[in-house]
């Protein structure tokens, strides 16, 4: 039983790291068109020049 608890635990934690690290990617590519005028907080994290 711990064993299934342990795989279980390990399963959902590599899913929120998943999810994590698919929300900061793009998978069409990154749009740094500071002409829109959006906000620089708007923009993608690769065109903030962090």
């Amino acid at each position: 039983m711990k064993k299934l608890f342990s795989a279980a635990a390990m399963f959902i934690f590599f899913l929120i790291l998943t999810g994590c690290a698919s929300s900061s990617t793009s998978s069409v590519g990154v749009n740094c068109d500071y002409s829109q005028g959006k906000p620089l907080w708007d923009l993608p994290l690769v065109c903030q020049g962090r």
